[in-house]
Protein backbone atom coordinates (compact mmCIF):
# COMPACT_ATOMS: atom_id res chain seq x y z
CA UNK A 1 0.00 0.00 0.00
CA UNK A 2 2.68 2.65 0.66
CA UNK A 3 4.50 1.59 -2.61
CA UNK A 4 1.13 2.66 -4.22
CA UNK A 5 1.49 6.27 -2.46
CA UNK A 6 5.36 6.25 -3.66
CA UNK A 7 4.11 5.51 -7.29
CA UNK A 8 1.30 8.16 -7.37
CA UNK A 9 3.69 10.60 -5.91
CA UNK A 10 6.29 10.03 -7.91
CA UNK A 11 3.66 10.39 -11.20
CA UNK A 12 2.73 13.98 -9.89
CA UNK A 13 6.15 15.23 -8.49
CA UNK A 14 8.33 13.89 -11.92
CA UNK A 15 5.16 14.50 -14.39
CA UNK A 16 4.35 17.90 -13.41
CA UNK A 17 7.84 19.60 -14.16
CA UNK A 18 7.86 17.72 -17.53
CA UNK A 19 4.01 19.01 -18.50
CA UNK A 20 4.81 22.73 -17.14
CA UNK A 21 7.63 22.64 -20.29
CA UNK A 22 5.63 20.91 -23.02
CA UNK A 23 4.62 23.15 -25.40
CA UNK A 24 0.69 22.09 -26.01
CA UNK A 25 -2.50 23.27 -24.26
CA UNK A 26 -2.98 22.91 -20.71
CA UNK A 27 -5.92 20.08 -21.29
CA UNK A 28 -3.41 18.27 -23.38
CA UNK A 29 -0.86 17.87 -20.23
CA UNK A 30 -3.77 17.02 -17.98
CA UNK A 31 -4.71 14.24 -20.32
CA UNK A 32 -1.38 12.93 -20.44
CA UNK A 33 -0.95 13.18 -16.86
CA UNK A 34 -4.17 11.57 -16.30
CA UNK A 35 -3.65 8.94 -18.76
CA UNK A 36 0.12 8.10 -16.99
CA UNK A 37 -1.80 7.81 -13.27
CA UNK A 38 -4.14 5.46 -14.91
CA UNK A 39 -1.63 3.42 -16.41
CA UNK A 40 0.58 2.93 -13.30
CA UNK A 41 -2.65 2.43 -11.31
CA UNK A 42 -4.09 -0.19 -13.39
CA UNK A 43 -0.66 -2.14 -13.68
CA UNK A 44 -0.74 -1.80 -9.52
CA UNK A 45 -4.50 -3.04 -9.41
CA UNK A 46 -3.64 -5.68 -11.73
CA UNK A 47 -1.17 -6.67 -9.61
CA UNK A 48 -2.36 -6.35 -6.11
CA UNK A 49 -5.72 -7.87 -6.97
CA UNK A 50 -3.76 -10.98 -8.61
CA UNK A 51 -6.11 -10.18 -12.11
CA UNK A 52 -5.00 -12.24 -15.46
CA UNK A 53 -4.78 -9.92 -18.42
CA UNK A 54 -8.12 -10.34 -19.76
CA UNK A 55 -9.60 -9.61 -16.69
CA UNK A 56 -7.49 -6.33 -16.44
CA UNK A 57 -8.46 -5.61 -19.75
CA UNK A 58 -12.07 -6.09 -18.90
CA UNK A 59 -11.61 -4.12 -15.30
CA UNK A 60 -10.22 -0.83 -17.60
CA UNK A 61 -12.86 -0.84 -20.01
CA UNK A 62 -15.55 -0.83 -17.44
CA UNK A 63 -14.16 1.61 -15.43
CA UNK A 64 -12.94 4.01 -17.96
CA UNK A 65 -16.51 3.82 -19.37
CA UNK A 66 -17.71 4.85 -15.87
CA UNK A 67 -15.27 7.21 -15.60
CA UNK A 68 -15.95 9.17 -18.67
CA UNK A 69 -19.77 8.77 -17.83
CA UNK A 70 -18.74 10.52 -14.81
CA UNK A 71 -16.94 13.47 -16.07
CA UNK A 72 -20.06 14.45 -17.74
CA UNK A 73 -21.70 14.60 -14.80
CA UNK A 74 -19.39 16.98 -13.00
CA UNK A 75 -19.15 18.84 -16.12
CA UNK A 76 -23.23 19.06 -15.86
CA UNK A 77 -23.15 19.51 -12.23
CA UNK A 78 -20.46 22.66 -12.72
CA UNK A 79 -22.76 23.79 -15.53
CA UNK A 80 -26.10 23.49 -13.05
CA UNK A 81 -24.22 25.37 -10.18
CA UNK A 82 -23.11 28.32 -12.64
CA UNK A 83 -26.77 28.53 -13.69
CA UNK A 84 -27.87 28.25 -9.69
CA UNK A 85 -25.48 31.08 -8.78
CA UNK A 86 -26.51 33.35 -12.13
CA UNK A 87 -30.02 33.08 -10.71
CA UNK A 88 -28.81 33.49 -6.58
CA UNK A 89 -27.14 36.87 -7.52
CA UNK A 90 -27.48 39.33 -4.51
CA UNK A 91 -29.81 41.82 -5.36
CA UNK A 92 -31.66 40.47 -8.18
CA UNK A 93 -34.86 38.59 -7.70
CA UNK A 94 -34.50 35.12 -8.45
CA UNK A 95 -36.61 32.91 -10.28
CA UNK A 96 -38.31 30.38 -8.02
CA UNK A 97 -39.86 28.59 -10.86
CA UNK A 98 -36.21 28.17 -12.19
CA UNK A 99 -34.27 27.63 -8.88
CA UNK A 100 -36.18 24.92 -8.00
CA UNK A 101 -36.42 23.42 -11.17
CA UNK A 102 -32.46 23.84 -10.87
CA UNK A 103 -32.42 22.00 -7.48
CA UNK A 104 -33.73 18.98 -8.70
CA UNK A 105 -31.71 18.87 -11.56
CA UNK A 106 -29.06 18.84 -9.14
CA UNK A 107 -30.66 16.36 -6.61
CA UNK A 108 -31.66 14.03 -9.62
CA UNK A 109 -27.20 14.28 -10.99
CA UNK A 110 -26.45 13.76 -7.36
CA UNK A 111 -28.76 10.35 -7.53
CA UNK A 112 -27.47 9.39 -11.22
CA UNK A 113 -23.89 9.90 -9.98
CA UNK A 114 -23.84 7.94 -6.93
CA UNK A 115 -25.97 4.98 -9.15
CA UNK A 116 -23.32 4.70 -11.10
CA UNK A 117 -21.19 3.44 -9.11
CA UNK A 118 -23.37 0.39 -8.00
CA UNK A 119 -23.78 0.21 -11.89
CA UNK A 120 -20.02 -0.50 -12.07
CA UNK A 121 -19.70 -2.68 -8.89
CA UNK A 122 -22.45 -4.54 -10.24
CA UNK A 123 -20.12 -4.81 -14.00
CA UNK A 124 -16.84 -5.23 -11.92
CA UNK A 125 -18.69 -8.49 -10.01
CA UNK A 126 -19.49 -9.87 -13.45
CA UNK A 127 -15.24 -11.35 -13.77
CA UNK A 128 -14.10 -10.38 -10.38
CA UNK A 129 -14.85 -11.54 -6.70
CA UNK A 130 -16.47 -10.16 -3.75
CA UNK A 131 -13.04 -9.56 -2.70
CA UNK A 132 -11.27 -8.40 -5.41
CA UNK A 133 -14.24 -5.52 -5.89
CA UNK A 134 -13.14 -4.35 -2.53
CA UNK A 135 -9.77 -4.08 -2.70
CA UNK A 136 -10.10 -2.42 -6.31
CA UNK A 137 -12.73 0.28 -4.15
CA UNK A 138 -10.28 0.49 -1.41
CA UNK A 139 -7.47 1.01 -3.92
CA UNK A 140 -9.09 3.99 -5.65
CA UNK A 141 -10.37 5.61 -3.07
CA UNK A 142 -6.61 5.80 -1.45
CA UNK A 143 -5.49 7.01 -4.77
CA UNK A 144 -8.24 9.53 -4.76
CA UNK A 145 -7.28 10.71 -1.32
CA UNK A 146 -3.80 10.89 -2.10
CA UNK A 147 -4.83 12.99 -5.22
CA UNK A 148 -6.58 15.69 -3.53
CA UNK A 149 -3.91 15.52 -1.32
CA UNK A 150 -1.57 16.75 -3.64
CA UNK A 151 -3.91 19.16 -5.41
CA UNK A 152 -4.49 20.76 -1.95
CA UNK A 153 -0.94 21.37 -0.98
CA UNK A 154 -0.52 23.20 -4.34
CA UNK A 155 -3.60 25.15 -3.73
CA UNK A 156 -5.53 23.48 -6.66
CA UNK A 157 -9.47 22.62 -6.77
CA UNK A 158 -11.61 20.38 -8.80
CA UNK A 159 -9.84 17.70 -10.14
CA UNK A 160 -11.26 14.25 -8.99
CA UNK A 161 -14.37 15.41 -7.90
CA UNK A 162 -16.12 12.50 -5.74
CA UNK A 163 -17.68 14.48 -3.51
CA UNK A 164 -21.30 14.27 -5.08
CA UNK A 165 -20.84 10.80 -3.93
CA UNK A 166 -19.21 10.82 -0.58
CA UNK A 167 -19.35 14.47 1.23
CA UNK A 168 -21.99 16.90 0.47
Amino acid sequence: MRHLLMVVTCVFVGALPLGAQETGEPGERAVELRRQIEDRFAARVQEELGLTDQQASRMREVVGGYSVKRRAMEAEERRLRQTMAGELRPGVAANKDRVARLTDQLLDLRVRYAQSYRDEVKDLSAFLDAVQVAQFLILRERLFDRIRDVQGSRGQEGGVRRRMLLRP
